[in-house]
């Protein structure tokens, strides 16, 4: 008679295994997410000390002058309008930068455009100095439901490598949006060389990545998880990603990601004291 019940019992211990090792599974996940958010902001190292130092040497030159010429009312003031410019810039960047390499994000939902202007923020060097034309045709308001350090990690990793491939011969980066049904659908789209076509396939496995065709490439290499990551963070959302076209006049990733109501603004009616 006990035999059922140790049956149970140790049906009822599998399924705390399996539960365990389902938290533990997930911990990974998180910490490789997290992990590889922090390895972008590395590879984004150098483009960002650049555009500082771009943005620094200006900033002691106005106020080398001025201290040359402290006579000089205009000068003075010419120095601390470009001073103040640059700081804010400089901090702007900054504040993009610990936005995306935080730990926790609480939010669901984003709005695109917002998103969109922390990932450009974040990577500070505009795509025009590497001979890039940027279109975004993107409609007023559109908000998603996915996490939008998820969302600036996936965009991140997906115009990173887009800058990557037309950084040496320029070419057009375009991304749009249209609402198809309850979802969006985000297109990243390049005029690149495209992806080999004995990768394709394979491109959002893990540890696959293409070859740089440039043996004196200063930087450095991906691991081949950005992509396998980017479709773990569009998956978690309930959405898609996939190779749309990629021959050798171009990319063209495509997102479907659910769509989010817009929140609902309280607007505070007290009277004024």
């Amino acid at each position: 008679m006990a035999a059922p019940l140790d049956r149970l019992d140790q049906a009822e211990a599998l399924l705390q295994q399996l539960e365990s090792v389902e938290t533990q599974l997930r911990q990974l996940q998180d910490g490789l997410t997290r992990s590889h958010r922090l390895a972008t902001l590395g590879t984004m190292a150098s483009i960002i000390a650049h555009e500082f130092n771009n943005i620094l040497t200006p900033m002691i030159s106005y106020c080398q002058m001025a201290q040359q010429a402290p006579e000089d009312i205009a000068m003075l003031r010419k120095a601390v309008d470009k001073s103040l410019a640059g700081a804010l810039k400089a901090a702007s960047i900054s504040s993009s930068m610990l936005g995306f390499a935080r730990d926790s994000d609480e939010a669901d939902h984003c709005r695109l455009d917002q998103v969109l202007d922390e990932v450009f923020n974040c990577m500070a060097r505009p795509p025009a100095r590497d001979g890039i034309t940027l279109s975004i045709h993107i409609p007023e308001n559109t908000w998603l439901a996915i996490s939008p350090v998820n969302l600036q990690q996936v965009l991140l990793n997906l115009i990173l490598n887009a800058r990557q491939v037309m950084r040496k011969t320029g070419g057009r980066l375009n991304i749009t949006a249209s609402r198809r049904g309850p979802n969006i659908l985000l297109e990243i789209a390049d005029t690149g060389p495209g992806i080999p076509a004995d990768i394709l396939a394979d491109v959002f496995k893990p540890f696959v990545t293409r070859r740089d065709p440039d043996p004196d490439a200063t930087h450095s290499r991906g691991t081949g998880l950005g992509l396998a990551i980017c479709r773990d963070l569009v998956q978690r959302a309930e959405g898609a990603i996939r190779v749309a076209r990629s021959d050798d006049t171009g990319t063209t990733f495509e997102l479907t990601i659910p769509a989010a109501e817009a929140p609902t603004v309280i607007e505070d009616d007290t009277p004024a004291a």
